[in-house]
């Protein structure tokens, strides 16, 4: 019975301990986030992405929509081109967008194919991870030739957060924004932009 006893207070222990070095983690993930968001100076609007679907095709195993999206930095230069055919009869591509003091940060998250105008959770699960195309080696490459190492580790430092990567709760800071691609031409590039209220816009670029 007293060896029962000390076990429990054991794994008591253990769990606050746990959980109060949970909440220090939390609170440096949230400083470091904000620190970085007030040392980054941001642009009116800016470009993220130029696409160009080239068609769907319809087979005995499904449809399938193809496409190439090119990653654009904050200088209008191509950081990748990733050439994509995904089953679905439409694309989409989502977003994830932090609110920082009313500083809109936007980074590009997921292209996804789908059978129907209006997606749904299950479609955007199974779409393509843009992330790893522009954070590389603790930097993030949407900022483009011309910025510090500084402004490139804080704008990672964002996209980390923003994308999920630090394991902390969100309090709805970050939310995720899906654009439909169904109404694009074929064969025709356009652009997608964000504008620092938050919006975005699509149009042939």
């Amino acid at each position: 019975m007293v060896e029962t006893k000390d076990i429990l207070k054991f794994l008591r222990a253990i769990i606050s301990l746990a959980a109060i070095i949970y909440v220090l983690y939390t609170c440096y993930i949230y400083l470091i986030s904000f620190n970085a968001s007030y040392q980054l100076y941001l642009k009116s609007d800016q470009e993220v992405l130029r696409i160009k679907i080239y068609g769907s095709s319809t087979s005995s195993e499904g449809n399938t929509v193809s496409g190439t999206f090119s990653i654009i930095d904050s200088n209008g230069n191509e950081i990748a081109v990733i050439e994509r055919s995904l089953s679905g009869a439409y694309l989409g591509v989502e977003f994830v967008q932090s609110n920082f003091n009313g500083k809109y940060f936007v980074f590009p998250s997921k292209i996804y194919g789908k059978n129907r105008i209006i997606d749904g959770r299950s479609d955007r699960n199974k779409g393509i991870s843009l992330e790893k195309y522009y954070d590389d080696y603790g930097q993030c490459m949407l900022l483009g030739y011309g910025s510090t190492f500084k402004d490139r580790r804080n704008m990672y430092i964002l996209s980390a957060f923003s994308n999920g990567k630090y394991p902390v709760l969100n309090f709805g800071i970050t939310s995720k924004y899906s654009l439909d691609l169904s109404s694009c031409k074929t064969n025709t590039y356009y652009s997608i932009s964000y504008n620092r209220d938050g919006s975005f816009s699509l149009k042939e670029f």
